[in-house]
C-alpha cells in the first residue's frame, strides 16, 4: 500500500524559553494567575487563547500584512455592516433591518437589551463583511420585500448566497490561522491552521501576594491610614512556550498563497515578541525570549515540553535559565538519537550570549539573530516569493 501524499504537509515548529519578572498575565477565575501540575509539580501557566489573543493584536498592529487581511472578534459588526449598506444609498432605516437578518443568519441575533450588539460575538474579516454587504446590495430587489411586516426574514437564496461568500473565497489572515467556529452555522466554520499550547513554567511555581493601599491625595493631615486596601497574586516564572504552523491548512484556508509568506512572517515574529496584557499597568512585565528555536518538519510535530518534567532551578553554580537552555538542547538530543531527525528539514536556534554555552546537540543550528532565524525558516518552509512583504 502506498502512503497518501496528499496528507504530508510541511509544519512550522516554533519553541521559545521565556522569563517574566513578577506579572499576573493570565489570571483564573479567583484573580490569580492560572496554573497547573506538570510532572507532579505545581507551574505557572499561561492558557493558549491568552496568548493568541496578544498575537492577533500584535499581528495587526506591528506587522506588514495588508490591513484587508485583519478580522476581529466583536458583537459590534451590526453598525458596521449597516454602514457598509448605507454607502451603497440603501436608506437607514432598511440598512439595519438588513444587516440585523443577515447577522442573525449567522447566529448573532441582535441583543434586545443593548442595541446595535448582538448575543453572541463573530469572529469575521473585514473583506467577509464587505462580501457580506455585497451579497445584500447586488440581490437588493429580491432582500427589501422581506424586510416589510411583522416576520422579516432574508430569502432562502439570499441566505445561502451569505454563506457561499463565507466559504467560497479565501479566508482573512486571522481567520485562517486562528481558525473559527459558528455553532449555528457549521458550514462557515475554518480549521486552524495554528495550534497553541498552554505556556507552562519550567520551574515549580510558587505564587505570592501583592498587599497594596491607596490614599487620599486631598485629604487633611491629621487624616491618617489607607482609604482602599487591595491584594493582587503574581508569580515569577520562566516558562516553555510552542506553536505549531501547518503550511498546507494555511494555504487552503487563505485559498492559495498569495499572502502565504507575509503571513507566516507576520504569526511567527508576533508569537516571538508578543505579551499578553493582564495586570501589565501594575507589572509591566515585558521580556522577550531568552531561546527562540524553529523546526521545519515534514511529519507530526513534537513539543519538547518533557524537557521540563523534572523542574529546572538554580543550580551546580548556573542560573535557572542556563538550566533551562541546557534541559531543552538535552532533551532534543534524546529524541533525535531515539527517533532520528529524517523529517526536519530545517532546526535553527537563537539564545542570548551568555546562554549559549549551554548548548550541545543544537551548537551547529546556531543562528545570529532572530530576524535571520526566521528568513531562513520561511526558505525552508518554501514559503519566501509567497506574497512575502518587506
Amino acid at each position: 500500500m502506498q502512503r497518501n501524499k496528499e496528507k504530508e504537509t510541511m509544519r512550522l515548529e516554533i519553541h521559545l524559553i521565556q522569563s517574566f519578572c513578577p506579572a499576573n498575565l493570565n489570571r483564573d477565575e479567583n484573580g490569580m494567575p492560572k496554573s497547573t501540575v506538570f510532572g507532579g509539580r505545581p507551574r505557572a501557566r499561561i492558557s493558549s487563547q491568552c496568548q493568541k489573543r496578544a498575537v492577533r493584536l500584535y499581528y495587526q498592529q506591528y506587522s506588514d500584512v495588508s490591513a484587508d487581511q485583519f478580522a476581529c472578534r466583536s458583537r459590534l459588526w451590526l453598525p458596521n455592516l449597516k454602514a457598509l449598506l448605507v454607502q451603497k444609498e440603501i436608506s437607514e432605516e432598511k440598512a439595519e433591518l438588513a444587516a440585523k437578518l443577515a447577522l442573525k443568519h449567522l447566529g448573532a441575533e441582535e441583543d434586545p437589551k443593548k442595541p446595535g450588539k448582538t448575543r453572541t460575538i463573530l469572529f469575521l474579516g473585514y473583506t467577509e463583511l464587505e462580501a457580506i454587504a455585497n451579497v445584500l446590495v447586488k440581490n437588493w430587489g429580491v432582500v427589501s420585500p422581506g424586510l416589510a411586516g411583522n416576520n422579516r426574514e432574508l430569502p432562502k437564496e439570499i441566505a445561502k448566497a451569505i454563506e457561499r461568500a463565507l466559504t467560497g473565497t479565501g479566508k482573512p489572515g486571522d481567520v485562517a490561522l486562528f481558525g473559527r467556529m459558528m455553532a449555528s452555522l457549521p458550514a462557515v466554520n475554518v480549521d486552524a491552521a495554528v495550534q497553541v499550547a498552554h505556556a507552562i513554567s519550567v520551574n515549580v511555581l510558587q505564587q505570592e501576594f501583592d498587599f497594596f493601599t491607596a490614599v487620599d491625595d486631598l485629604s487633611g493631615s491629621d487624616d491618617t491610614g489607607a482609604d482602599h486596601m487591595g491584594e493582587t497574586g503574581y508569580n515569577s516564572s520562566t516558562y516553555y512556550r510552542f506553536a505549531v504552523l501547518d503550511k498546507e491548512q494555511l494555504i487552503h484556508n487563505l485559498g492559495g498563497t498569495e499572502h502565504l509568506g507575509s503571513i507566516v512572517k507576520a504569526f511567527a515574529t508576533a508569537f516571538v515578541h508578543a505579551v499578553p496584557s493582564g495586570h501589565q499597568n501594575g507589572f509591566a512585565a515585558h521580556t522577550r525570549p531568552a531561546l527562540v528555536m524553529l523546526v521545519v518538519r515534514k511529519c507530526q510535530p513534537i513539543s519538547l515540553v518533557d524537557a521540563f518534567e523534572d523542574p529546572v532551578a538554580p543550580k551546580a553554580g548556573l542560573s535557572l535559565l542556563e538550566n533551562a537552555v541546557k534541559a531543552l538542547d538535552t532533551h532534543w538530543g534524546e529524541l533525535i538519537k531515539m527517533y532520528g531527525e529524517s523529517d526536519v528539514k530545517y532546526r535553527g536556534v537563537v539564545t542570548l550570549d551568555r546562554l549559549s554555552s549551554r548548548l550541545s546537540v543544537l551548537k551547529p543550528s546556531q543562528e545570529g539573530s532572530v530576524e535571520s532565524l526566521i528568513q531562513k525558516a520561511l526558505e525552508a518552509l518554501d514559503v519566501v516569493g509567497s506574497g512575502q512583504e518587506g
